[in-house]
């Protein structure tokens, strides 16, 4: 078994922000094709906090879902998620990669990505997760553990984010069938919490991490249309 790395050296390997030429590049291609492939609509920009530390949460009805959050900010972002992505097509599984998410392994405690993420929000970072933690239509359905464990555990706010296509991101289909780009939404609400869970320091229970994941898909949800939002039907002032 290996040595377990210290906080320094999770600091020093995660130094935020990291890799920003390369994502600048795939940020002006996502904002190029954006431009000539979809009708994009971005609301909610005044929501946007100058710095961070910054959660990013949002919904994940389709792979394309992910450029929300790069296309709608200038952040220098960096992301969790699935290392697998079994239901992906392969040209959707290079793009994370080439990005350099901080990858978990579902089913497991990560706590390595628990410490990447952790430092790349010390450092005043800025991370974003999609709750539900895979890929599925709408609408929105029960949370994996992990956004809500990272944000009681790490106490920063938390931005939620929610990115609609009424033509199910079908882009090609949609311009050869319908004469059109394909229409996409993102909204951006207002930031919330930090969520506290009492003594600093304590690890969050089963109790406190459902409620908080209850708490970030209501924010999501209120970012959505009605037709998305599944048992989180509810409206936030």
């Amino acid at each position: 078994m290996g040595r377990q790395e210290t906080k320094s050296e999770y600091l020093a390997r995660y130094r935020y922000p990291r890799h920003q030429f390369r994502r600048a590049f795939l940020r002006g291609g996502i904002n190029v094709l954006a431009k000539i492939l979809v009708n994009y609509e971005i609301y909610g920009t005044e929501n946007l906090p100058k710095d961070g530390p910054l959660l990013i949460v949002g919904n994940h009805f389709h792979f394309l879902d992910t450029i929300g959050p790069i296309h709608s900010t200038k952040y220098p972002l960096e992301f969790i998620g699935d290392a697998e992505m079994p239901n992906a097509p392969m040209s959707m599984k290079i793009f994370p990669r080439i990005w350099d998410t901080l990858r978990i392994l579902q089913g497991t405690p990560n706590l390595a990505a628990m410490r990447a993420a952790e430092a790349v929000l010390s450092q005043d970072g800025i991370l974003g997760i999609f709750p539900e933690g895979h890929v599925h239509k709408p609408p929105l359905g029960t949370p994996l553990p992990g956004a809500a464990f990272m944000a009681l555990r790490l106490g920063v706010p938390i931005l939620p984010m929610g990115t609609f296509s009424e033509d199910d991101w079908n882009l090609f289909g949609t311009l050869r069938k319908k004469r059109r780009r394909a229409r996409v939404v993102t909204r951006i609400g207002k930031p919330f919490g930090p969520l506290a869970i009492g003594e600093p320091g304590k690890l969050p229970g089963r109790v406190e991490i459902k409620a908080a994941g209850k708490a970030i898909m209501e924010q999501i949800a209120a970012l959505l249309p009605p037709s998305a939002r599944g048992s989180y039907a509810v409206e936030l002032s």
